[in-house]
């Protein structure tokens, strides 16, 4: 045993050397960010993916509606949450573990297409790459992809060796794993397919490899097919983003690098206003396969009338695809990298490593054809996902290969030197060529949003309830750019919560004037308007919300609330009009105990008990298309919906204590408190419940539950006169 670890450790001295120092480099990146703010600062994706895989570590394993995203990656984060514990630094650690596993896979790839010198320097060029390391913290799937391709062309390698089943059923199956994490995977299998007849020539036996290739893929990806036709009805075979992804690259807003879309979706677009768009103009209601072909078609549609946009848009996302420039749609990479020494003071960038890969294959591509297969699957990935945008994340799973193209150039440079002068000083030029080609801005970017980090930061801190760090923030960000959707929202937001409400009001009239068609404004006038008592023109400056979004719950609370106190408005109206908006909200909970204080206050009893029954049979919205997992306070999360539902318990239980209905107070006080042993509500009601039926020592035991969890509650001392008077 000690010779074989023995022997194991002096044939891989090389490349384990190579991952202690990969991995004492992320340790460090690591302990730089946790110091920074920044570590709690996630984005919309990195919220969405850490949101589903705490629902599934919460026990909705299977899901509840068709995969908005490919699901492979939430589900591995899920199980990493499960065994150590949900965290950033676990989610962070999962992606350290598929960094040094994605260099591991580098060197073996690099030594199969080269030799084992160049996989060692391609591995610890990758060991300090900059963007790799920036990734692979991020809680994105891009870094797992990345890794799961490597393997498949590994194994694809391998099998190029020895022509085995074996190993090119296990490149299938590496791709249906990649396919499940990001589907654009699916161009690279025609490519190995073409190289399979390409080497086998014998079209019966490359007919075969090329099926048991399928197979294995296929393999992985049904149960994912299966499922969503089990669980949604919807027969997609992965994921249901793809349409509104094309939208995205192509439509009148577009300019390639951004996830915009045209106003009034803006860059903050949500699923659900996607989907009401395409549910509006299709005049029923859609399943999320259905919404993705909307889009799918009114792409083609735009791309027919615009084949001269779309044909420039496609260049330029091209060219951005080997630009040096490193581009995020969620976070400004230049400002956060300035932070860190180990990123800001880094000399590797894109531009040098393509540089360096393109004289590379230039110098081998006659006489190596596993380097030509590399550059074939590059410029293949690249030539079609240019079709959607362009991100630095989205080039992530070709750095490897890059990276392994240079390092044989970096390998020759020795030999070169000693021997071939005139073939060296060729290749130079070519090298000082391609790096202006990558580092000259031959295409500009768009101006895009030069207070993005600033606004960030804010919505970072208003979501911890820090209101005056968070107007600070977004008064620089207003500054820096006035014209920025939702800034001034953002601002009057942070005023109303600090109790200004003159300011507030004047900061929303500003983005109405500024951005017209967004609503979000519109329904925080609206209610500032009901705040004030000024009914009428709270229900007047909702109608454009509830017209532009009439699913949204905070605009449908905000008109139920208005038309409540409105005096022209009969009981009858009211209540018809109520269970309109219950339909259209999906029984949202938020909307039916909010709704229900206010007529407990007016003390329909009947009408009350309807809507929180509603409330204690509702779900909330599938976690695949739920747009508040995007947020970090996510509303929707189980612990939230709980809440809110052990609330609609108590008051039930408050309900039937006021009709005399003892029994059904106690019982629907015992599930409140089950649901949520701090709401001190439920305490009390249960208390009164036993007290009022003549079981008081039950009440006496109760009490001194509740007196010992709420030792300073008021509500819980007055109780103790009552009982022991």
């Amino acid at each position: 045993m000690v010779v074989k670890i023995s022997e194991f450790l002096k044939k891989n001295y090389g490349v384990l050397i190579v991952l202690v120092i990969a991995l004492a480099v992320r340790i460090i990146y690591l302990r730089l960010y946790h110091n920074l703010p920044d570590w709690n600062q996630l984005t919309v994706d990195n919220y969405y993916h850490h949101n589903w895989a705490i629902s599934i570590v919460n026990g909705n394993i299977f899901g509840d509606t068709t995969y908005f995203r490919a699901p492979f990656y939430i589900y591995c984060l899920a199980i990493f949450y499960k065994l150590l514990g949900i965290s950033l630094w676990t989610g962070r650690i999962f992606g350290l573990i598929v960094g040094l596993l994605s260099i591991l896979f580098t060197y073996k790839i690099g030594k199969k297409v080269f030799n084992k010198r160049v996989g060692l320097i391609s591995a610890l060029i990758q060991s300090f790459y900059p963007i790799c390391i920036y990734f692979e913290s991020e809680l994105l799937l891009d870094p797992l992809f990345t890794l799961l391709l490597q393997i498949s062309l590994y194994y694809f390698l391998k099998w190029w060796e020895d022509r085995t089943f074996k190993n090119i059923f296990f490149c299938g199956i590496f791709l249906g794993f990649a396919a499940i994490t990001r589907p654009t995977v699916f161009i690279i299998i025609p490519v190995i397919i073409v190289f399979i007849f390409l080497l086998l020539k014998a079209f019966k036996i490359a007919y075969k490899h090329s099926i048991i290739l399928l197979l294995g893929t296929f393999l992985i990806i049904l149960p994912i097919f299966l499922r969503n036709i089990i669980v949604a009805h919807d027969p997609v075979l992965i994921a249901s983003q793809g349409g509104i992804n094309f939208y995205i690259g192509n439509n009148d807003a577009a300019d390639g690098v951004s996830a915009i879309l045209p106003e009034p979706l803006g860059f903050n677009w949500r699923i659900q206003q996607i989907t009401h768009i395409a549910e509006v103009s299709e005049h029923r209601s859609l399943k999320p396969g259905e919404v993705s072909s909307f889009w799918l078609h009114k792409t083609l549609r735009w791309i027919t009338k615009h084949p001269y946009r779309f044909f420039q848009l496609y260049l330029q996302k091209l060219y951005h695809n080997f630009s040096n420039r490193e581009i995020s749609n969620n976070r400004d990479l230049k400002y956060f990298f300035k932070k860190i020494p180990l990123l800001k003071d880094n000399p590797l960038s894109f531009g040098i490593i393509f540089a360096f890969a393109v004289v590379g294959f230039i110098y081998q591509s006659h006489r190596n054809k596993k380097a030509v297969f590399l550059t074939v699957i590059i410029l293949s990935y690249v030539i079609v996902s240019s079709i959607f945008f362009f991100s630095s994340r989205f080039r992530l799973p070709l750095i490897p290969f890059y990276i392994i193209l240079a390092s044989f150039m970096v390998y020759q440079i020795p030999s070169l030197l000693k021997k071939k002068w005139p073939t060296l000083l060729l290749l130079l030029l070519f090298l000082y060529v391609t790096a202006f080609f990558s580092f000259y801005p031959l295409v500009k970017l768009p101006r895009g949003n030069p207070s993005q980090h600033l606004l960030s930061q804010g919505l970072y801190y208003s979501s911890c309830n820090n209101y005056k760090k968070a107007l600070e923030l977004f008064k620089k960000a207003n500054r820096i750019d006035p014209l920025f959707p939702e800034t001034d929202l953002d601002i009057g937001v942070a005023y109303l919560k600090l109790g200004q409400t003159d300011s507030a009001q004047y900061y929303f009239r500003q983005e109405t004037k500024k951005h017209p068609l967004r609503t979000k404004a519109y329904t925080n006038l609206a209610s500032l308007y009901f705040i004030n008592n000024h009914i009428n023109k709270a229900l007047q400056k909702i109608k454009y919300p509830l017209k532009a979004k009439p699913y949204d719950v905070v605009s449908n609370m905000v008109y139920l609330r208005a038309l409540f106190y409105d005096s022209l408005i009969d009981k009858q109206t009211f209540k018809d009009t109520l269970f309109q908006v219950i339909a259209r909200v999906d029984n949202n909970i938020y909307l039916l105990n909010d709704i229900t204080g206010l007529l407990l206050e007016q003390n329909n009893k009947e009408l009350s008990e309807q809507l929180l029954l509603k409330a204690i049979k509702s779900s909330p919205p599938p976690i695949e298309t739920d747009d508040e997992a995007f947020e970090r306070n996510f509303k929707n999360s189980l612990f939230n919906w709980t809440h809110q539902k052990a609330y609609s318990y108590y008051q039930l239980g408050y309900l039937n204590g006021l009709k005399g209905l003892y029994d059904k107070s106690i019982t629907y006080s015992k599930k409140a408190i089950a649901l949520d042993s701090n709401l001190v509500e439920a305490y009390i009601n249960l208390i009164s419940g036993y007290n009022s039926s003549g079981q008081k020592e039950k009440a006496k035991i109760i009490f001194n539950t509740a007196i010992k969890k709420f030792p300073t509650n008021p509500l819980i001392g007055r109780m103790k006169n009552i009982l022991f008077q």
